[in-house]
C-alpha cells in the first residue's frame, strides 16, 4: 500500500467519443477510479465508511490538461491526498504519457456525509486519513468557487433509475454528461478541452428535473449552471476550449 499511487490505463473504444479521444465523462471516470481505488487500498475507501454508514461524496474537481488522450493511447494516472480538515480533504492527481512526460494536472475536494441524515462528518474521526496525508502541491492549485452564469438553457434532464448511484443519488458522472450535451457534434469536431471545472451544490434524487444553463464569458470559456425547480442551484461547471488548427 501506498499514500502516493499510480494507476496505468490503455485507452479503448469504450472511453472514446466520434473524434477518438478520450470523453470528458471518460476521463472523469478514470480520474474517480484512481481516487476510489487508492482510498480503497489505504483503509478509508467506500466499503470501509458504508460499515460506518458513511460515504463519500465529491465536492469539487478541477481537471487542466494539455493533451487530451486518444484510442489506444497509454497513459498513467498519479493521485494522493494533499491534506486533510475537518469538512473537506484534498486529493491530488498528475497526468503522464507513454513517455512519462506530465500531459495534465487534476484536484478535488471531498467531504463524507451520515448516509442517514445526509449531513457531513468530521474527517478528524478518520484515522486512516491522517497517515496517508502525501504533502505535495499540483501547479493548478485547489478547486474553486465557480461564479452564477446568467445565460440560456441549452439542456434539460429528468434523473432516472439507471442516474443513481450506491449513495442513492444521481452519481457525479450524470451531471458531466448533462454538461457535456449542452454542445453539437460540430462544436466539438473543432475544439479540444482545455479545462473542466466543476462544484457539487446539492444533491439531485430520482424524479428531479432540471435545466442547464450555459454562458460564454470569454471566447471558448463557458460557464453551467444546473437548476431544478425544487431545490435550486444544483451545480455550477466550466469548459474551456482550445480551437483545433
Amino acid at each position: 500500500m501506498s499514500s502516493k499511487k499510480t494507476y496505468h490505463h490503455r485507452i479503448n473504444a469504450q472511453n472514446i467519443d466520434f473524434r477518438k479521444k478520450i470523453s470528458l465523462v471518460s476521463l472523469v471516470n478514470l480520474v474517480l477510479g484512481a481516487a476510489g481505488n487508492n482510498a480503497d487500498e489505504n483503509g478509508f475507501g467506500v466499503l470501509d465508511l458504508m460499515s460506518k454508514n458513511h460515504s463519500w461524496v465529491l465536492s469539487r474537481l478541477v481537471l487542466d490538461m494539455n493533451h487530451i488522450p486518444v484510442e489506444n493511447e497509454d497513459i498513467d494516472i498519479e493521485t494522493w491526498l494533499e491534506k486533510s480538515s475537518q469538512a473537506f480533504s484534498l486529493r491530488n492527481f498528475r497526468f503522464l504519457n507513454a513517455q512519462n512526460q506530465v500531459i495534465g494536472y487534476g484536484a478535488s475536494t471531498w467531504a463524507i456525509i451520515n448516509l442517514d441524515t445526509r449531513r457531513p462528518i468530521s474527517l478528524d474521526a478518520i484515522e486512516t486519513l491522517k497517515r496517508n496525508i502525501y504533502d505535495e502541491m499540483t501547479p493548478i492549485g485547489e478547486p474553486q468557487r465557480l461564479p452564477d452564469v446568467e445565460g440560456e438553457v441549452l439542456n434539460t434532464f429528468r434523473v432516472k433509475y439507471s442516474d443513481i448511484d450506491v449513495n442513492n443519488h444521481a452519481n457525479s458522472l450524470h451531471y458531466v454528461r448533462w454538461i457535456s450535451d449542452c454542445f453539437s457534434i460540430d462544436f466539438y469536431a473543432n475544439r479540444t478541452i482545455r479545462r473542466f471545472e466543476i462544484n457539487y451544490m446539492k444533491e439531485l434524487t430520482y424524479g428531479d428535473e432540471g435545466e442547464v444553463y450555459v454562458e460564454m464569458k470569454n471566447h471558448g470559456d463557458y460557464y453551467f449552471q444546473i437548476v431544478t425547480r425544487e431545490k435550486g442551484i444544483a451545480c455550477r461547471a466550466r469548459l474551456l476550449f482550445d480551437k483545433n488548427d
